[in-house]
């Protein structure tokens, strides 16, 4: 074995060739453990012996180069799982991001049906309930502050916003399919 080492430090093809026959099968079995992928494990456990070559001056024993190429392989089979890991983490958050970014999408687009849809209801209701609804709701005016507005007392404004109100219930519950949206989203508005 010595005068194959002194071969390898020399830099003589063939002499490789027998350390690489010698020891391939077992580094790549260690590798295996490491790393799941065979080619992936073939690729590493193929750098390793290619380091073995470039550092082939630096052996003086049997032992010295079987502990590079398993240590050499040890690092580069946890370098691999940590790139891994961190591709796998990466898929998953570009494929949560994708999720969230089509369910912001759908989430908009109910809102913006169920909208529309409360807003062509309004567009129904008579005129004097229709705009009561808006000075209330829309622009945030007080009974009393539609009602100067107007010229009309408090209560006929109470009672306009009540009928908007029950106006707007039915149509809406009518029409099932925006009802059950608007029940399942309510919570997200």
């Amino acid at each position: 074995m010595q005068e194959l080492i002194r071969q390898l430090n020399r830099g003589q093809q063939a002499a490789f060739t027998t350390v690489y026959d010698r020891y391939w099968p077992a580094i790549f079995y260690f590798v295996c453990k490491f790393v799941p992928e065979t080619a992936q494990a073939e690729d590493i456990t193929t750098e390793t012996f290619i380091k073995l070559w470039q550092r082939r001056e630096n052996f003086d024993n049997e032992k010295s180069i079987t502990s590079f190429l398993h240590t050499t392989a040890r690092n580069a089979s946890i370098d691999w799982l940590r790139a891994e890991k961190r591709r796998v983490r990466n898929r998953e958050e570009l494929l949560y991001l994708l999720h969230q970014d089509q369910y912001e999408n759908l989430q908009n687009d109910i809102k913006a049906e169920v909208l529309r849809q409360v807003q062509h209801e309004i567009e129904m209701l008579p005129s004097k309930i229709k705009r009561v609804f808006i000075l209330s709701y829309v622009d945030g005016k007080t009974n009393e502050e539609i009602a100067t507005l107007l010229g009309i007392h408090n209560q006929s404004v109470r009672n306009y916003k009540t009928r908007a109100a029950k106006f707007l219930r039915l149509a809406i519950t009518h029409k099932n399919w925006l009802f059950i949206l608007l029940a399942f989203f309510y919570k997200r508005f």
